[in-house]
């Protein structure tokens, strides 16, 4: 009798284990941010920048000193005439903000494609790796509460990460 119950206990424990779910966790955050071709391509946009921010520095100091000459031409001018500056300045001004938001939008979107570009390959890397390993749910880092830190393959797939040279090149702002 005794053995036919440690049988039957022994069966049903094993057919749960066989069954459990393979689970293992990345943080898509660290692979992304970490990442050495993502830290050379945004020294690149720095570098880019450059140029254009001094470039920038100096129309917004003219933009200023034709404020300052709005504000001494009042006294001088009559209200028509000053009207007339200060739509000249707004036209100016708003030709300026312009093309601030164009070169912010131009960088940011350089930027979102090269991180969409990582998670492309991350998303490659943990496919390969979910089908090379029988795994059969990987999570993001942030998906859930607590853990421990066996099932956490970020260090795997960021070593094989940082080993792929990512095909995207920087596009000069014009």
């Amino acid at each position: 009798m005794i053995t036919r119950i440690l049988i039957i206990f022994i069966l049903i424990f094993f057919s749960l284990n066989s069954n459990a779910t393979n689970i293992r966790v990345v943080d898509l955050d660290f692979l992304i941010n970490q990442n050495s071709e993502l830290k050379k391509f945004i020294k690149k946009i720095e570098t880019d920048q450059k140029k254009h921010r001094q470039e920038y520095a100096k129309e917004e100091a003219n933009l200023k000193s034709q404020l300052e000459e709005i504000e001494e031409l009042r006294l001088i001018l009559s209200d028509n005439e000053i009207q007339n500056v200060i739509n000249e300045y707004n036209k100016n001004f708003n030709v300026f903000n312009s093309q601030i938001d164009k070169f912010n939008i131009h960088y940011e979107n350089q930027l979102n494609l090269f991180k969409n570009e990582i998670l492309r390959i991350i998303l490659d890397l943990l496919k390969e790796y979910s089908s090379s390993n029988k795994i059969d749910l990987i999570l993001d880092t942030k998906s859930y509460i607590i853990s421990g830190n066996s099932i956490n393959i970020t260090n795997n797939i960021f070593e094989k990460l940082d080993k792929i040279s990512i095909g995207i090149d920087l596009e000069k702002f014009k």
